[in-house]
């Protein structure tokens, strides 16, 4: 699968092959403290780890859940579902190398991975989790059309403390 967002952007299927570059380009402390589930330092065995994660899903779903970020075939960044019920619900996840924030790549990227979800899988309502301090991530789902729906507080452990999380959610 290779689906277009710009002519510089495209989203394509996790593959083998794609591990050291996204050793290179997720291994960065910033990553890490706005995402849930990326350890830090990463490593090659994390990689592999989502790999099957991400056949496992792709199995299930019988297409592709999660997505490589590619710009001028470059990886980049990542985005996908979790929690995918067809015809309802999922829940959206993504990051992208800091050498690239700011520039709305991400929020192009939400918007086409948006649409193809509500089109392909029929869904009726895509949310998203952001750590209270993560800014920038709710700017990327605001301008998109998701809707804060308020704060879940100590919603998440992580580094030995609660942390804070702002529900959003996008409905068709």
């Amino acid at each position: 699968m290779n689906l277009a967002i710009t002519d510089t952007l495209a989203l394509t299927e996790f593959q083998p092959s794609d591990q050291a570059a996204c050793v290179e380009r997720i291994n960065d402390r910033a990553i890490y403290e706005h995402t849930l589930r990326i350890p830090y330092p990463y490593r090659p065995e994390h990689f592999e780890q989502w790999l099957s994660i991400v056949d496992e899903a792709t199995r299930q779903f019988g297409e592709p859940v999660h997505f490589v970020i590619r710009e001028r075939g470059t990886l980049i960044g990542s985005i996908g579902f979790e929690g995918l019920v067809v015809g309802h619900k999922a829940e959206i996840g993504y990051w992208l190398t800091k050498a690239r924030w700011g520039r709305g790549i991400m929020t192009a990227v939400v918007a086409k991975a948006c649409e193809c979800a509500f089109g392909r899988w029929h869904l009726v309502r895509i949310t998203a989790h952001v750590f209270e301090a993560n800014a920038g991530s709710a700017r990327v789902l605001e301008k998109n059309g998701f809707a804060y729906e308020g704060l879940l507080r100590k919603h998440y452990w992580k580094d030995g403390q609660f942390l804070n999380s702002r529900l959003y959610a996008l409905v068709r």
